[in-house]
């Protein structure tokens, strides 16, 4: 088991970064989620139970080598369009008892549903995973991808709840083993407490003024002063950052993230470049996983169009590589 997780050439973090908060921030194709999924393959590879909340769809990639062939890490994805298994709104609650119970690693990918349904997820997904922290502590470590879908600084009518049962994850989850990463490109739009309790800030190319603003508060509530590496913030190239963790490492360094291990989903297409096509995912054994949320597949599979049509396709495989029917003349 590695116990240093080497972020880049410059910067080991210590294995307790498990349990820590982070917050990578940056705008669109800067790095963040690069870096983000990099951090997420250092604690697998180290044995550490990592779950991702994934609004976009990328996630998945952690299970395809670099290269979208091979295969990566073996943790489950559940919804999107590569799930191992489906989501349903309903069932956030069951499936935080599921992962705590097993103290599995997995991606959520809810960017399948509509707002309103990624929220009731969510929301029952946090509540319960809290809850059931509190009763057995152990390391774990949440990403947020587009964390101000999930911790917002505006609340809109209904969101109180979502964001209740986020402010106690990251405000007291550390006290039963919860660290977490906090991603955004708008980091003026996530909730101000949470952003503030990052202990340890990762940001890339920012240019907007509201952005780096957003950025500049947080360097003045951890006392610091770098006014002037704020403003260079424009100028950095893809893939370069500054991690500033003033408590955790006691360190200021201008990084540039490692090479990732697996599949790089979120790199933007290139105009007259064809993009790298990743193969399918091969399924992994969750039958005991399926059997857990039964009523979830069932319910699912019964209703969704997208379940229906792997379905339909799974089966199609199974009928094109199994023995060829013979037929005797009479």
């Amino acid at each position: 088991m590695a116990r240093n997780l080497r972020l880049s050439p410059q910067l080991s973090l210590p294995l307790e970064a498990v349990t820590q908060k982070f917050a990578v921030l940056g705008t669109s194709g800067a790095g963040k989620t690069y870096g983000s999924l990099k951090l997420a393959e250092l604690m697998l590879d180290a044995g550490a139970q990592t779950i991702a909340l994934d609004p976009v769809g990328n996630w998945y990639s952690l299970r395809l080598a670099a290269n979208g062939k091979g295969k990566g890490f073996s943790i489950p994805v559940f919804g999107g369009l590569h799930g191992d298994l489906p989501l349903e709104p309903g069932a956030g609650a069951l499936v935080a008892k599921v992962i705590v119970e097993r103290g599995i690693s997995a991606v959520l990918d809810v960017h399948l549903m509509r707002k309103h349904q990624r929220k009731e997820f969510v929301t029952a997904f946090a509540e319960e995973l809290f809850h059931l922290k509190k009763q057995s502590r152990s390391p774990v470590h949440l990403f947020l991808e587009e964390a101000q879908s999930f911790i917002p600084q505006k609340i809109f009518k209904g969101e109180e709840r979502m964001l209740g049962a986020f402010e106690d994850l990251t405000k007291i989850g550390r006290n039963y083993g919860i660290g977490w990463t906090i991603i955004s490109q708008r980091p003026q739009a996530v909730n101000k407490d949470a952003l503030n309790l990052a202990g340890t800030l990762l940001v890339f190319r920012t240019i907007g003024k509201h952005e780096r603003k957003a950025i500049e508060d947080w360097i003045e509530e951890k006392d610091l002063d770098l006014e002037k590496v704020v403003k260079t913030l424009p100028s950095l190239s893809d893939g370069t950052c500054y991690c500033w963790s003033p408590e955790f490492l006691r360190a200021f360094e201008k990084i540039k993230v490692a090479e990732r291990l697996t599949f790089d989903a979120s790199e933007t297409p290139k105009v007259g470049e064809k993009p790298l096509k990743p193969r399918e995912l091969s399924r992994m054994d969750v039958a005991d996983l399926r059997e857990a949320l039964k009523s979830v597949v069932e319910k699912v599979e019964r209703d969704d169009p997208h379940a229906l049509r792997r379905r339909i396709a799974e089966l199609e495989r199974q009928l094109k590589s199994g023995p060829k029917a013979t037929s005797t003349a009479a």
